[in-house]
């Protein structure tokens, strides 16, 4: 009898270490579609200034401008954005198009 609870519970811990591992990925599916949403529409996520496609999850570089989070792969590229932001924010736009 002890055997079998311990079998059942350790079935039951298994099986809940997989329900949270899925929720959490698809936390994490939702928020990079949320970031990556501009002016109404959904466009890759890359950095504004070179124009490269990123992962926000590997790079420190991330600025926020009008409830948008844009992110950058470089310190220098995050400052030219900070910089004249309209500027590349009508190139994301365009391109977007």
């Amino acid at each position: 009898m002890k055997r079998t609870a311990f079998v059942l519970f350790l079935a039951l811990v298994v099986a809940l270490s997989f329900g949270c591992s899925k929720k959490k990925e698809a936390a994490q599916t939702e928020e990079t579609s949320q970031v990556t949403k501009l002016a109404g529409k959904t466009s890759p996520l890359m950095d504004p200034v070179s124009k490269e496609d990123l992962d926000p999850m590997s790079t420190p570089y991330s600025y926020e401008l009008d409830n948008v989070v844009y992110y950058f792969t470089s310190a220098e590229n995050m400052e030219a954005f900070k910089a004249n932001p309209q500027k590349y924010i009508a190139e994301l736009q365009g391109a977007g198009q």
